[in-house]
């Protein structure tokens, strides 16, 4: 499998400074981020701190640890240094942030977090969350307290029950899948799902194939519908690598094997299609901006 990251973050319309960190490698094939919570004394620090110590454990992980284990440790270390630095300096006691953590290993992947920063799978054209906020809010709902449209305006929906620096020790939730080529994950701070709902999340996706283009639309959503909050954003791509298919296949058996031929031409059409479908999009935001540029002048 091929993978790539594309990241960007966004303070907003509201805070004065951006308390979110992320990172992404390609390298060693992960993604995070972590939001420092802004109630909290030196967010900032906290999520910074949190980045930094994501990017040590990928860097010196066991080849031979599972991946889940590795994800797991990430983000069990990041606890353990925001907790080391509220003892070392009482300034930023109470500190706090987030934390969602991505990795890719052959046709694997592996997810943790604490909070309720988001990661998502969208796959054969639907939206799939799967993490679960650690949440008050959320756990009124799984009470049967509140109903899902409940949550976007409840009062306390901002109070996170989870966090790296809470305690300790603390539980990371970890989950892990098989890979599909043409999987796209979405990871995101609050500041995008807490603006954008779900669904409209799902037709950026779905309209908007390049990377770039999209997490910098996802942002652009978050802006336009208030922006109260930093907004970070994560696209990771995967997709099929043809030299891993061909692998151990002769020309003769890879032209009498209907499913890999068949296969193989997906891959080449796809590739075709989505190259013809961004060049029409292009050519639609001009044509667009000279109809509009010739109205204006009419007028």
């Amino acid at each position: 499998m091929h993978y790539s990251f594309y990241g960007e973050t966004n303070v907003g319309k509201v805070r004065e400074r951006n308390e979110d960190a992320f990172l992404v490698s390609d390298t060693f094939a992960f993604g995070m981020i972590s939001d420092g919570m802004g109630g909290l004394a030196a967010g900032e620090v906290a999520s910074q701190l949190t980045k930094e110590s994501v990017e040590t454990v990928f860097k010196n992980a066991d080849s031979e640890a599972s991946l889940g284990h590795v994800v797991n440790e990430a983000i069990c270390i990041a606890n353990s240094n925001v907790r080391k630095a509220q003892i070392e300096s009482p300034e930023v006691k109470g500190m706090g942030a987030t934390c969602v953590l991505l990795a890719f290993r052959k046709n694997n992947y592996s997810l943790g977090y604490v909070g309720d920063s988001r990661i998502y799978l969208f796959r054969n054209g639907q939206l799939k969350q799967l993490t679960t906020d650690h949440s008050y809010v959320e756990e009124l709902f799984k009470k049967g307290l509140i109903r899902e449209e409940e949550k976007a305006v409840h009062p306390y929906k901002n109070s996170i029950t989870r966090y790296v620096g809470q305690k300790d020790k603390i539980q990371v939730d970890v989950c892990s899948g098989l890979l599909e080529s043409g999987d796209r994950f979405l990871i995101c701070s609050d500041g995008l799902h807490g603006e954008v709902s779900n669904s409209q999340i799902a037709t950026i996706l779905c309209d908007n194939t390049n990377p770039r283009e999209c997490v910098q639309k996802l942002i652009e959503t978050a802006l336009e519908h208030g922006g109260k909050d930093n907004v970070s954003v994560i696209i990771a791509c995967v997709e099929s690598d043809l030299n891993e298919t061909l692998a151990g296949h002769k020309i003769g058996e890879i032209v009498h094997n209907k499913k890999l031929v068949a296969y193989l031409a997906d891959c080449w059409v796809g590739h075709l299609l989505g190259e013809i479908y961004n060049k029409l999009y292009k050519m639609k935001s001009i044509l667009q901006k000279l109809i509009w540029s010739f109205i204006k002048n009419k007028k």
